[in-house]
């Protein structure tokens, strides 16, 4: 089993560094991707440790101990700022921000004596630690370790949650670029932090020295598998949208926002009448800035008369109105031959499973039960 796991952690460290490098070059959405280099980069070297200490490779090569030991306190950070420049909560990163590693830095000054022990004071020492007969300080350490990382993923999860609902303010179809990926991977992590943590006080209480580590790197060799899996099964979600709401960012508080309720109004209208007539909806890569621009108005001004005046989102306005094109053209029967996809696809959708899903929560039944049905066509919810 020992060979077993040394395996796994040493193929998960190179899998890692070569994901790392990958990323490091990607110049898609290049600012959040380095901090997911580094990360993927410590998370390489920590499971490179794990083999080194395993394998007993310290007792030859004992001057290489000790440096990957904090390591894990750059989990939580790095992960934290690659979210927020993914999610453009954040564009640059400042002086200020060094203060996240901060930890980091204590805990390196900390160790700072032990880096210059001779070999074989060096050695006892690495011996010591590896009993859990460390003295109380490398305690806290450790017990402060997980404590940070949960914390971190926490607030990671609120960011991805603000995100995915942002991005229905400005986007009609999210399949490619919601972070539905991030928030599940996001409340893995919470788990391996959370089993490392209740891991760590049953070593503390039954002396389980190896506790702490194994199960620590069984989750960073998930994480780094996961990751892995997704870059190359869906690299997309590593790339930058080329329709950002950065352009023009909609927030849903507009009490500065100057638009009238007669003007307000005239744009409503507006609106109504050209989803009507020229039907941009079937574009199924449509946006907000796109609608705008149709409407020669602010996407600002075009997201406070949705959310405000019809009481939507953008995401769910847009796909009413394919969900009625749906309805209207599945029972028309030119298209007989033509399968629910088909039509789907043709009223503006572009994923199978995001319009199942919008369709049975707006009218109550699967698209086949409709289809089968001989219900007379409703007029559309948007007008």
């Amino acid at each position: 089993m020992k060979e077993f796991f040394e395996t796994i952690f040493l193929l998960a460290s190179i899998q890692g560094v070569m994901l790392s490098i990958a990323l490091f070059f990607n110049k898609q959405n290049h600012s959040a991707n380095i901090f997911l280099s580094i990360v993927m980069f410590t998370l390489s070297a920590e499971l490179l440790a794990s083999v080194y200490y395993s394998k007993g490779w310290y007792l030859s090569n004992i001057h290489f101990s000790g440096f990957t030991y904090p390591i894990p306190l750059t989990y939580g950070p790095l992960f934290y700022f690659y979210v927020k420049f993914l999610t453009k909560k954040s564009e640059h990163f400042y002086l200020i921000d060094l203060i996240h590693f901060a930890p980091l830095v204590i805990v390196y000054v900390i160790m700072l004596p032990v880096f210059f022990y001779p070999a074989a004071e060096k050695l006892t020492f690495v011996q010591m630690m590896m009993l859990d007969k460390q003295s109380l300080i490398y305690d806290v350490i450790e017990t402060f370790i997980p404590i940070q990382g949960v914390i971190y993923t926490i607030i990671v999860a609120r960011l991805v949650l603000e995100y995915n609902k942002q991005i229905k303010e400005n986007f009609s179809n999210i399949e490619k670029i919601n972070l539905e990926w991030l928030k599940y991977l996001t409340f893995g992590m919470i788990f391996c932090w959370s089993t490392v943590a209740g891991s760590h006080i049953v070593a503390f209480f039954l002396d389980a020295s190896q506790s702490f580590e194994i199960v620590l790197h069984i989750a960073i060799s998930i994480i780094i598998y996961s990751i892995g899996y997704l870059n190359l099964s869906q690299p997309e979600i590593f790339m930058r949208s080329q329709d950002s709401t950065d352009k023009d960012e909609v927030t849903v508080k507009y009490k500065k926002s100057g638009l009238d309720d007669s003007s307000a109004k005239e744009i409503q209208n507006k609106l109504i009448a050209v989803m009507e007539k020229q039907k941009p909806y079937l574009d199924s890569e449509l946006t907000l800035n796109k609608l705008a621009d149709l409407l020669k108005i602010s996407n600002h001004h075009l997201s406070e008369v949705i959310n405000s005046k019809l009481n939507k989102t953008y995401y769910d306005f847009i796909n009413e109105y394919r969900v009625e094109e749906f309805k209207q053209r599945v029972h028309n029967p030119s298209n007989s031959n033509f399968s629910i996809i088909a039509i789907a696809m043709d009223s503006g959708f572009n994923s199978k499973t995001s319009f199942n899903t919008l369709f049975k929560k707006m009218t109550g039944q699967t698209p086949s039960q409709f289809r089968n049905s001989k219900v007379p066509l409703k007029e559309s919810t948007t007008e």
